[in-house]
């Protein structure tokens, strides 16, 4: 089902009609997770698996080369999205002129992006001294306007939270372009394999979202666009600071620490992004829309903050935390040797990972509840602490931009829980004692996998037994120490998945609160 149905007519100034059906919005919003969680998994699993190939042929010096295009291709992305993507999903009622401009407005910009990209490729690869750059950004260039085939679409489905459809297009989508990339690196393409790699995804997903979604087609009535300008726009500076806030480390290590460097920090700063997208942007995908329906009403908007940090907190801290403490033997099995300068790098950055996912959720909450104006503010803040932790950890060499990202993070997290108790009334001490049991828990099996280093087992048999002992001891801690709150999580768990049972979560006994 489209988020503009088939049958309206040409020039009709209809609502879409996601306020229409509220009896649905329980099980369509327990399919929506389910399909989120799925293709966030599907998708990112693909990409990590033809990451993990390409960085096994290519080795760090070559690899280099992929993370420097993926730095600018993100930024193209961003910019060609413009915040318009998230004013339709916030804004209460769409029309089909109205979505219609928006694709209007990424195909011009798509265009201008594309030419900039053409001509502005010889000066970034010379400004990260990588002179294979060149000629992947202007072919990338000549495929941005795909990527903007593919924006309206995706929007519009998800405003209705149809994201299985959203979910199958992405699936489809990262198969087919992991196959490729994989399929292009083992007939010995090198770094060209980014490029089949981000074709093949974009053609494939905008496909299968244009077919999904039946639409919208181009408008040239682009005033209809008028109204979404000032929440857009509000999010786009958001986007771009935060954009530029995250890649400063790439960026900087880039130009002056070298490509190898880059590699390592690159690959390191991917795994450190993984909860984020797996976990972060399941419920984010879901949190965004169901903020907005219910920023009427802020007991619900409180309620729904609680439950989202407590899902973010005990699948995040603890699956980091078994990363940072793995991360030698990951390194060494799954990259090969010449990766294990990264493996330090992974380990303190895994660690902000955690913090990073767990706080995900603030933004999704701003934007749900349409305060834009705080998004900047809050940004502005964030890009001023987080460049200067990169710049001063940038003279002690890899190690440090790596700490100070981590630590800048840390120095916000005051201000990310002000920001929740200002908007819902859930209090700092409230949602760090959410947070607390997926720490306490992390801790334990930490001390476990620890303990089993001292065993000196082979990386392949630490990775199992170090996962298996982590895992046992984490649940084990939650069980003793916080029976209410893992009873909570799975109460939650099954309510998302649309799959609960009240009775079967009677057994569990509250212990320790």
């Amino acid at each position: 089902m489209s988020g503009i149905p088939e049958a309206w007519p040409a020039g009709a100034e209809r609502q879409s009609p996601r306020d229409k059906e509220p009896d649905a919005v329980g099980p369509r919003t327990a399919r929506s997770v389910r399909w989120s969680l799925g293709a966030v998994l599907a998708k990112q699993g693909f990409q990590i698996l033809s990451a993990v190939v390409l960085a096994r042929i290519l080795g760090p010096q070559s690899y280099g080369v992929i993370v420097g295009a993926t730095v600018y291709i993100s930024l193209v992305m961003l910019v060609l999205d413009q915040g318009l993507s998230a004013a339709l999903i916030q804004r209460p009622a769409v029309t089909r002129r109205m979505a219609g401009a928006t694709v209007t407005l990424n195909l011009i910009l798509a265009t201008l992006l594309g030419t900039i990209t053409w001509f502005a490729a010889p000066w970034l690869s010379g400004f990260f001294r990588i002179s294979e750059l060149e000629p992947i950004l202007q072919v990338l260039a000549i495929a941005v306007p795909i990527k903007a085939l593919a924006i309206t679409p995706r929007a519009m489905l998800a405003r209705e939270l149809r994201l299985h459809l959203v979910g199958a297009s992405d699936i489809a989508a990262a198969v087919a372009g992991s196959a490729a990339a994989i399929g292009a690196a083992i007939a010995g393409a090198g770094p060209w394999a980014m490029v089949y790699q981000v074709v093949v995804t974009d053609l494939v997903c905008a496909a299968a979202l244009i077919a999904a979604g039946k639409g919208p087609l181009p408008s040239l009535k682009l005033q209809a666009a008028i109204p979404l300008l000032k929440f857009s726009a509000s999010i786009f500076a958001t986007d771009c600071l935060a954009y530029f806030s995250r890649n400063l480390g790439n960026i900087l290590v880039g130009r002056f620490l070298g490509v190898a460097a880059l590699s390592l920090y690159g690959m390191a700063y991917r795994i450190m992004v993984l909860p984020v997208q797996l976990l972060g942007q399941t419920v984010n995908r879901v949190m965004f829309p169901a903020f907005a329906r219910a920023a009427q009403e802020p007991k619900s908007v409180a309620a729904k903050l609680v439950d989202a940090t407590r899902i973010l907190a005990v699948s995040a801290i603890p699956l980091m935390a078994f990363v940072a403490c793995a991360a030698p033997a990951l390194v060494n099995l799954v990259l090969g040797p010449a990766w294990l300068p990264a493996a330090a790098l992974i380990s303190i950055l895994a660690i902000g990972g955690a913090r990073e996912t767990v706080f995900y959720v603030t933004p999704s909450l701003m934007k749900g509840l349409g305060r834009g104006g705080l998004i900047i503010r809050y940004e502005i803040l964030a890009a001023v602490v987080q460049v200067s932790g990169i710049v001063v950890g940038l003279q002690f060499g890899l190690l440090g931009v790596a700490v100070g990202y981590v630590a800048s993070g840390f120095v916000l997290t005051p201000v990310l829980l002000h920001i929740q108790k200002w908007l819902t009334g859930v209090t700092a001490r409230s949602q760090l004692g959410t947070i607390f049991p997926g720490a306490h828990a992390a801790a334990w099996g930490a001390a476990g996998y620890g303990l089993l280093s001292l065993s000196q087992l082979g990386d392949a048999a630490m990775l199992l037994g170090g996962f298996a002992v982590f895992m046992a001891a984490a649940v084990s801690s939650l069980w003793l120490f916080h029976r209410r709150f893992l009873k909570d999580c799975l109460h939650d768990a099954a309510l998302l998945i649309g799959r609960s049972r009240p009775h079967q979560l009677d057994g569990l006994e509250d212990s320790h609160g």
